[in-house]
């Protein structure tokens, strides 16, 4: 079953121009997180943003663009079919810093603002002056305070080390968790000098690996879910999967893929949230030809016709019969919107999978067979339904 109408002179969907309309529509209506970063430079949201994703400071670093003056955007993995999008403010550490720019281009924007502070740092007077007038200007935007560095102040004691201090308390108030002085007075000062400011403090430690500590991620979980609790159903589930233990010795390739992946997965589960009975079957077909495109791109490899034939060949005819069914089911309020959307995500999250191990195996010189690819699918299929349901 052809994903959409191809062009072989120009080597793209002849409805290109229809497919990003139709996916602004679908963005206009459930916008791509994102999430506003605050803090003094070097207060760690480089390793909260390297934690979420995955990237490396390198990528990071050269993805972002200019906002406003004092401000910078970060679409992940990229601007046109992004996962997350990051707002990075900066020279909060100047006197003239003044937030109504940032307020004005963050109002719609952005759906979460995460305030990174050293635990150790006292000189916050231009971090929280700025902060409340943000806070009034959207007082129904969740605020998280991230305390980070705990090391600094821990006497080299490992907190990574053993269970999880934090993971069952509400460091929010007085009963700060018994961790070794002066930490809880540092966290307790900083729960009262952003008193009426935060919605949730979180303290962690992301380190670099040769600083030796036992989870160079400590508190990165708990960072990680309370984020997700903020996100439309199809990103969280992508998200939940980005840092996933699976992909730590992935190659470069290999990962970009993956975030390509789950990127396209988690908008064409957004699409298949719409509620309109076949509707959205085009768009999400068009979103899987787009991937087949990307991936096809990062493996350095052409599509040619005999190769789109095996690529649409991946799940036979199990697209065109349950993405059928599956407009059926939009006529039943509620659980057809959620059979869409599922079947959508998991649906993409295979073929994009089989595509990458097809594209892969080229590019080592091997001709991999359809019916090698149907097998790929089918078990990229299970885990595309297990992340759906994955909590």
């Amino acid at each position: 079953m052809a994903l959409a109408r191809w062009n072989w002179r120009s080597g793209r969907p002849e409805d290109d121009a229809v497919y990003e309309k139709q996916i602004q529509e679908i963005r206009d209506k459930t916008p791509v997180p994102a999430i506003w970063l605050f803090g003094k430079t070097g207060s760690g949201k480089s390793s909260v943003v390297r934690f979420l994703t995955g990237a490396e400071d390198a990528t990071i670093g050269e993805g972002y663009r200019p906002e406003t003056k004092t401000s910078r955007r970060f679409d992940f993995p990229d601007s046109l079919e992004p996962l997350l999008s990051f707002l990075d403010t900066r020279g909060l550490a100047e006197a003239n810093y003044d937030p109504s720019d940032d307020i004005a281009a963050s109002a719609d924007s952005t759906q979460l603002m995460i305030v990174t502070v050293r635990i150790a740092d006292h000189a916050l007077h231009r971090v929280i002056e700025p902060l409340r007038r943000i806070r009034k200007a959207s007082p129904h935007r969740p605020i998280m305070l991230v305390l980070t560095c705990l090391h600094e102040v821990t006497g080299g004691l490992d907190l990574s080390d053993g269970p999880d201090p934090f993971a069952h308390a509400d460091v929010a108030d007085s009963k700060t968790p018994p961790v070794p002085d002066p930490l809880p007075a540092l966290i307790q000062e900083k729960v009262s000098q952003f008193a009426g400011l935060h919605d949730a403090v979180i303290p962690v430690d992301l380190t670099q690996l040769e600083d030796g500590f036992a989870d160079p991620n400590f508190g990165g979980d708990r960072l990680k879910h309370a984020i997700l609790d903020q996100l439309p159903l199809a990103y969280r589930q992508a998200i939940l999967t980005l840092n996933d233990t699976e992909t730590e010795n992935a190659s470069s390739r290999q990962t970009r893929a993956r975030w390509q992946v789950l990127a396209s997965s988690a908008l064409a589960g957004t699409a298949g949230a719409v509620p309109v009975p076949w509707v959205d079957i085009p768009i999400v077909l068009g979103i899987q030809t787009h991937l087949a495109m990307k991936l096809a791109k990062i493996y350095d490899q052409e599509i040619t016709p005999a190769r789109w034939a095996v690529l649409s060949s991946a799940a036979g005819t199990r697209v065109a019969v349950r993405l059928g069914m599956r407009g059926i089911l939009k006529f039943i309020p509620w659980v057809g919107i959620a059979a869409g959307a599922a079947t959508s995500f998991a649906f993409t999250y295979a073929l994009g999978m089989s595509w990458d191990w097809y594209f892969a195996d080229l590019r080592q010189g091997h001709v991999p067979s359809s019916d090698q690819l149907k097998e790929i699918f089918a078990e990229e299929l299970k885990r595309g339904h297990e992340l759906w349901r994955a909590k």
